[in-house]
């Protein structure tokens, strides 16, 4: 018989057969979470295709069983009702899967919140009625002030219960949970920072010298400022014909972010990869001299943790979280929107004017966010959430 704590993941975002990278990060958490818990992952998802009005999937893998409930996908005219359906549907969904999962494994010690919104809403039932104790893991980024999609009054009313029933708040940065607090979101906070595998990201011992940037993200304007990026790279071009630049990452603003670069610095020159698998993201990442941000705000990061695992240093912004923990052995960084010292800070490291030690750098990851410290932290907070509540 299986003696570890029973661990329910419920994440707002999740990987799912209709968004396979849908909140990925939370797929690693629950990853981290099963090395020393029995862990068991419930999401609900619509599903626009489907007739039936719920389908059932299972996956079961290596310390982890996953039970995915998709719904017909409802619509109305009115966005208020479709709202509220959606709500109604997706509360359903939770309390039929749920019920499926506890005849299978058994009752959950403890359920694992990832993002307060929708999914928050069908736990604080859940938790009611089972009695069962949650903590809550967040990482959306609308309760900054420069993204500011933290309105409404459903959305804070539903906020605001979630976060006040949760027995701890874990923003993944002291950024993130001081943006949540000035929203008046209080609790017990403690910070557990988003993880990197670090057994995949690896260094590869390639040799790139100093001249080849890669920037990797998801090409949004109103976060990732890749123009900003662009036009910084094309003035250090002037000086250094031979600089390099790869771009990764997709969405529906990469046409016009490639006919920008192509303006820019002439077709080519820039290369743009578009959406990569995990395995050939390291590859390009081992195949750069440094990864380069420019962001207007971040809640972590995690592709420059990834960076770093990877031994690469980087050049950033100091965005939000990335101040926290950024410091002058990992890389350059920039005031944000700043292009002329983005500009220099090419120049700077094409040029070598400082050298990076690898293995400093990869070591500040395994300290920080590797999924053997986190899988420490994340336990430590179970076992104490559920010692008390028992109590």
């Amino acid at each position: 018989m299986d003696s570890r704590p029973h661990i329910l993941f419920v994440s707002s975002w999740y990987p799912n057969k209709n968004k396979p990278l849908h909140g990925i990060f939370n797929y690693y958490f629950a990853q981290v979470a099963a090395l020393q818990n029995k862990v068991s992952v419930l999401h609900v998802s619509a599903d626009a295709s489907q007739q039936a009005e719920a389908v059932t999937e299972v996956i079961n893998e290596p310390g982890l069983f996953t039970l995915q409930v998709y719904y017909k996908k409802v619509q109305h005219n009115l966005p208020i009702i479709s709202n509220w359906l959606r709500l109604r549907k997706l509360k359903q969904g939770y309390k039929n899967g749920f019920a499926q999962l506890v005849a299978k494994n058994g009752m959950p010690s403890l359920i694992h919140l990832n993002v307060a919104i929708p999914a928050g809403v069908a736990v604080l039932e859940l938790a009611r009625q089972y009695k069962i104790p949650y903590v809550l893991n967040e990482n959306w980024s609308g309760y900054c002030p420069e993204d500011g999609n933290y309105k409404g009054f459903f959305l804070k009313h539903f906020t605001r219960r979630i976060v006040r029933n949760a027995r701890v708040i874990m923003p993944t940065s002291h950024f993130l949970k001081e943006a949540m607090m000035n929203h008046g979101l209080k609790g017990h906070y403690e910070v557990v920072p988003n993880v990197v595998n670090t057994r995949v990201f690896i260094p590869q011992g390639h040799e790139t010298g100093s001249k080849k940037f890669i920037h990797v993200s998801s090409l949004k304007k109103k976060k990732k400022n890749v123009k900003g990026i662009i036009r910084a790279f094309a003035a250090a071009l002037k000086q250094i014909p031979d600089l390099e630049l790869v771009i990764v990452g997709d969405g529906p603003e990469r046409e016009e972010l490639q006919m920008f670069a192509n303006e820019c610095v002439g077709k080519g020159k820039i290369v743009f990869k578009g959406h990569r698998h995990r395995d050939d993201l390291v590859n390009d990442i081992n195949n750069a001299s440094c990864l380069v941000m420019f962001s207007y705000f971040e809640t972590f990061c995690l592709v420059i943790m990834e960076a770093f695992a990877c031994g690469k240093p980087v050049i950033t912004s100091n965005a939000g979280a990335i101040a926290g923990y950024m410091t002058t052995d990992l890389g350059i960084m920039v005031e944000k929107r700043n292009e002329i010292q983005l500009t220099q800070a090419f120049i700077d490291f094409a040029t070598a004017k400082k050298r990076f030690d690898p293995v400093s750098i990869r070591n500040f990851v395994e300290g920080y966010c590797s999924y053997e410290k986190v899988s420490q932290q994340l336990t430590a907070i179970y076992a104490r959430v559920i010692s008390e509540y028992r109590k």
